[in-house]
């Protein structure tokens, strides 16, 4: 007799390169497909309605492709302990499977407490290596000498099969977790991109083919960012595509591509590479969720001015540069690659707020938050993570214009007061005639301010680091 097995869909929501379904169907097993909304992630400050609706569309997605091949998506919502001991129960499972996720500490210790309340109901677990990831085990998983040749290794193993069939689930009622209502959610103003498998792989081809030759001079220009980029970060947030399909596509296109498209398509895989380094520094260093890796920056009196943190996230600030970028990501839920930094550095060095406060507001609004991803580049910008330089880099966010925006057009679509004044007047724009906001801060002056706070530390973490040599 077949055995029944629950296949956990969670970040992973595809049928294709999908090992705990693959290894399911090799079986023939009897397949539950299953997702839980648990209330802590769904209820956490971090999370935006935004980027629950696109998760929701991409659940649909799963659903219309598990239609199409004879199965169904099971959807249950609480504490994922008690609903999956419940669904294992009614269905009675022989087995419960899925793909490795450390994204959260929570989502470590809770799959954790899952395998043994499952193991002593007598159901058998077993966990699959989805990402290119080692388990945690100290800095040595994460220096690159260590890391880099693993991630490639793997890689460039071959997908897992996508199933052509799968048997029917006979699923008692509807269940009716299929909207941001339904789950006790606000409904989203944000524009939500197209989510799904079959987007993905379209968004994967369109860069391929036609984005990659002008991809690494996109990164730092506003306007050619939203048009030549992959944008396939919230796909690989919610797994709708592997990483491993992605490197093996654009290695697959690679000899044919001009040597430029291939310096591009390298750039384009090294963006990769840094995804999955960060997340397995975070997946060792797990207090890095909340906490700085220097100590030392969370003894500092940051500010805690609420209204120049409002401002800055409403768009407010007074510099047309960050306020362009803040409105665009609260609109789409998107902000270019560049503005990402930029505005960081704004928030932490001009206004001398905590990071945290910072990555609050980006993992509410992005699309494609990632923890690990958000936080270490958080703690990048506000210089509280690397020991090795007693330096802090800080963008001028009314020069930064002359790289970042240099027709302004940016800044025109998405500061609609200042739509027809030409860019040498962003930094005056009463002289024009405009009541705009006035400047929060001094940008030289409140980086002077900051820098004498924090380069001192940054000093004394140099040189215990090569003390500790």
């Amino acid at each position: 007799m077949a055995p029944t097995v629950i296949v956990w869909f969670r970040r992973d929501l595809r049928l294709s390169d999908h090992p705990a379904l693959a290894q399911a169907v090799a079986e023939q097993a009897q397949i539950v497909p299953l997702f839980i909304f648990d209330p802590y992630l769904l209820q956490h400050p971090e999370t935006g309605s935004g980027r629950v609706q696109f998760l929701l569309d991409c659940l649909d997605s799963l659903q219309k492709n598990l239609d199409y091949l004879g199965s169904t998506l099971v959807r249950r919502y609480g504490d994922q302990r008690q609903v999956l001991a419940q669904v294992a129960a009614e269905f009675k499972a022989d087995a419960v499977y899925w793909n490795d996720d450390s994204e959260r500490l929570w989502r470590t210790e809770t799959d954790c407490s899952v395998t043994d309340s499952l193991k002593n109901l007598g159901v058998r677990v077993q966990v699959f290596r989805s990402e290119a990831l080692l388990p945690a085990g100290g800095k040595q998983t994460y220096a690159l000498k260590t890391f880099t040749p693993q991630w490639y290794q793997f890689l460039s193993e071959p997908v897992a099969p996508r199933p052509q069939i799968l048997p029917p689930v006979a699923v008692k009622g509807m269940d009716e977790l299929r909207s941001l209502q339904d789950l006790d959610l606000p409904k989203s103003d944000q524009r939500i991109p197209t989510a799904g498998e079959r987007e993905a792989h379209r968004l994967l081809s369109e860069f391929i083919h036609h984005k990659a030759p002008d991809y690494l001079k996109s990164l730092s220009v506003a306007t050619q960012a939203s048009q030549k980029t992959s944008r396939l970060s919230p796909h690989l947030k919610f797994g709708t595509m592997s990483a491993r399909t992605i490197y093996q596509q654009v290695r697959q296109y690679r000899p044919a591509a001009t040597k430029w498209e291939k310096r591009n398509l390298d750039g384009f895989i090294s963006r990769l590479f840094w995804r999955d380094h960060f997340a397995q520094k975070l997946r060792n260093l797990p207090r890095c969720e909340t906490e700085s890796y220097l100590e030392a920056f969370d003894q500092v009196s940051w500010s805690q001015n609420e209204d120049h943190y409002q401002a800055w996230c409403e768009g407010k600030t007074g510099y047309p540069l960050v306020d362009a970028a803040m409105r665009c990501l609260n609109a789409t839920g998107w902000i270019p690659f560049r503005l990402r930094a930029l505005c960081a550095t704004f928030l932490c060095i001009d206004l001398f707020l905590p990071w945290q406060w910072g990555a609050n507001h980006y993992m509410n609004k992005l699309i494609d938050a990632d923890v690990a991803i958000d936080h270490w580049q958080w703690q990048s910008h506000a210089g509280v993570s690397n020991r090795g330089r007693s330096w802090f880099r800080v963008y001028n966010p009314n020069k930064g214009i002359s790289k970042i925006d240099p027709q302004g057009s940016f800044i025109h679509q998405w500061v609609p007061e200042l739509a027809d004044i030409p860019v040498a007047g962003f930094s005056t724009p009463q002289l024009y005639g405009r009541d705009y906001y006035q400047p929060l801060v001094e940008h030289d002056e409140a980086r002077r301010q900051a820098l004498a706070v924090l380069e001192p530390i940054k000093r004394q973490q140099k040189r215990k680091k090569k003390s500790a040599a």
